[in-house]
């Protein structure tokens, strides 16, 4: 067996657990360091798994391209990750198999295509009002417009559409929006649980009962949007085989393929 790479001392069984209690922003610094130190390419062990990093692009080239065959999937992800990403099923985690392929065919040819551009012309026209009539409201109230708040909120309502193919009231809107953004600022604190999976379910007990609460939230908002398109999907499809005309105001969304298709 090879050595591995060099590296920071690693202590028995903890491994570098610290790092998984920082943010992302303040690991690059880090590994800063260890590579000045160590070297290009070094071995880090965060939790009970060893990780690669390489800060050279003759080796990183070497590794991924001209030995691309060895290194071309993703590695199983940690628990916490595992548990947010059902399992590895999105684009972003999922492995480099038919799942990852279903996901990226679904996104490039039913999303991202330029043939799919017109299709969305009513979603954007509708975003763009949405945007205008917020920032045209907003001085009446004689409040400072803080633009960014109303950019953000106009994207989230372009991406929630293009997800569920329906126009979501305000109230539905914020309830994902909120889902999603407490999900992600306590990420960082949730690193913790990815170590003594066992026994941290005893010692961190509370932010484990955080982190499920915060997963329940989430399911309890999606779900019912998920079957809502479910039931829609399946009933244009049933309409379609009595009437071949086609719906206009219908939306496709990037779960159209994936609700019928894919578990």
């Amino acid at each position: 067996m090879n050595p591995a790479p060099p590296g920071p001392f690693t202590i028995p069984i903890l491994g570098n657990f610290l790092i998984l209690l920082r943010k992302s922003s303040e690991v690059e610094p880090i590994l800063r360091k260890h590579h000045a130190k160590y070297g290009p390419i070094i071995a880090l062990r965060i939790s009970f798994k060893p990780f690669i990093f390489i800060a050279n692009h003759t080796l990183a080239h070497k590794s991924l391209v001209l030995n691309g065959a060895i290194f071309a999937n993703r590695p199983p992800a940690l628990l916490i990750g595992k548990l947010i990403s059902r399992n590895q099923h999105n684009i972003n985690t999922a492995f480099y198999g038919p799942t990852w392929r279903f996901l990226r065919r679904n996104l490039i040819s039913e999303i991202l295509h330029p043939s799919r551009v017109k299709s969305y012309s009513r979603a954007r026209k509708w975003v763009l009002d949405i945007l205008l009539n917020r920032l045209l409201s907003q001085p009446e109230s004689g409040d400072p417009v803080i633009m960014k708040d109303h950019l953000q909120y106009s994207m989230f309502c372009l991406l929630v559409l293009m997800c569920f193919g329906d126009k979501l009231g305000e109230t539905q809107i914020k309830e994902i929006e909120d889902v999603h953004r407490h999900l992600l600022l306590r990420s960082n604190q949730f690193n913790i649980l990815n170590i003594w999976q066992s026994l941290g379910k005893i010692i961190f007990r509370k932010r484990w009962q955080e982190f499920y609460d915060l997963m329940r939230d989430q399911e309890a908002v999606l779900m019912p949007l998920i079957e809502a398109r479910r039931k829609v999907k399946q009933e244009r499809l049933s309409k379609a085989k009595e009437d071949k005309d086609d719906d206009d105001e219908f939306v496709v969304s990037y779960g159209d393929k994936g609700i019928l298709g894919f578990r």
